[in-house]
């Protein structure tokens, strides 16, 4: 953990995705200090009009009104200097890696709470 899953329309221009995620850990590893081995980044794609703001659909991400939707999964133990750090690192990082604007990133932060995850075979608790 932690878990950063970025979800968004087809991007309009051509992107290497691979080098992208793995930057995208890479900073976060880089200026949260959790390291690089236990971060998970995944980038999925909507299918063309299958995100609607109100009623509009479109086939490509636009750079505009319709934000990519991150999901950040932590352990409840980070204090709120660090998650504000988290948010803001992997806005800044999607921002500059996707050359994409980062005032249409729109960022959910959730927290995993000990004896509530199941991993490596067991419950885990910290």
């Amino acid at each position: 953990m932690p878990f950063i899953q970025i979800k968004s329309l087809p991007m309009n221009k051509s992107l290497n995705m691979p080098q992208i995620i793995a930057g995208i850990a890479q900073d976060f590893s880089d200026q949260v200090g959790t390291e690089l081995c236990h971060i998970h980044t995944t980038w999925e794609f909507f299918q063309p009009r299958y995100y609607a703001k109100g009623v509009k659909t479109t086939d490509v991400q636009p750079e505009s009104n319709y934000p990519l939707i991150v999901d950040l999964l932590t352990p409840d133990s980070d204090s709120q200097d660090t998650i504000n750090l988290m948010l803001r690192t992997i806005a800044g990082s999607i921002s500059k890696r996707a050359n994409f604007p980062v005032n249409n990133i729109f960022i959910n932060y959730r927290q995993a709470h000990s004896a509530m995850v199941f991993d490596d075979g067991e419950i885990v608790h910290w």
